[in-house]
């Protein structure tokens, strides 16, 4: 009888597989295949099929609340040993579950890309670190992160800076170099992705209730595009 082990892949990243976005870590989709073909060699990524005869809902699962979901799992070439099913939400731009019927192929290759990333932590330990919020070995060695908040600007030199409100410490604004990287992700995206965009303003204006989506003032907003956007394209 043939037996096969699960490869541990615990502590396998490195700082430099990592990139950040506003103040989140990712191990980019791209990055993670490849870090599995070396560590976990003839370990496959594979979604459970469903009873559908449809070819794209033949992979998405239908939740009671309507909503849509994947079945990840890895496969061995060699032995056909199979891990566990991995359940994996089907996600809009702000992390909400979409309407099984309104999924479109985009938010299938998007969770597919996603959902591997997530199952490769679930069956191998891979980028638990990230998951789990537990800092790499190297982030120790990391200054620690400025204090949330804002002071007044500045508008000569020398000028004593107002105290950090208290409406700040609680909903920071964006830098001003957060706010120049993501307008320039937002230029890149819209000229790539041109109907995303659209649904990108259209999402950002319903979650902060504001009628166009400049000027970015808060570092929340920051963080809704920057996620929303490396959903689609996660190389901006």
């Amino acid at each position: 009888m043939t037996t096969t082990t699960l490869p541990d892949l615990a502590g396998v990243i490195k700082t430099t597989d990592i990139y950040k976005k506003m103040k989140f870590d990712y191990v980019a989709w791209a990055k993670t295949a490849q870090i599995l073909r070396e560590h976990a060699p003839g370990w496959q990524f594979c979604l459970e099929k469903t009873n559908s005869d449809n070819e794209l809902s033949s992979y998405i699962f239908k939740a009671p609340n309507g909503s849509g979901y994947i079945m990840g799992y890895f496969e061995h070439i060699d032995t056909k040993v199979k891990s566990s099913l991995f359940p994996f939400a089907i996600t809009d731009f702000a992390n909400k579950a979409i309407v099984f019927d309104k999924i479109s192929c985009t938010d299938f290759q998007n969770s597919h890309r996603r959902g591997l990333c997530a199952c490769a932590c679930f069956t191998f330990g891979l980028a638990y670190e990230l998951w789990a919020q537990i800092e790499i070995e190297e982030a120790a060695k990391l200054p620690p992160p400025p204090e949330q908040g804002t002071r007044g600007t500045p508008t000569g030199p020398n000028q004593k800076l107002d105290p950090v409100s208290d409406k700040a410490k609680n909903d920071p604004p964006i830098t001003n170099d957060a706010r120049n990287a993501i307008n320039a992700k937002l230029m890149k995206f819209s000229e790539l992705y041109p109907d995303e965009m659209k649904k990108l303003v259209e999402a950002y204006k319903k979650q902060f209730k504001v009628s166009k989506i400049s000027p970015i003032t808060l570092a929340r907003q920051g963080e809704f595009l920057s996620h929303a956007i490396s959903k689609i394209d996660d190389t901006l």
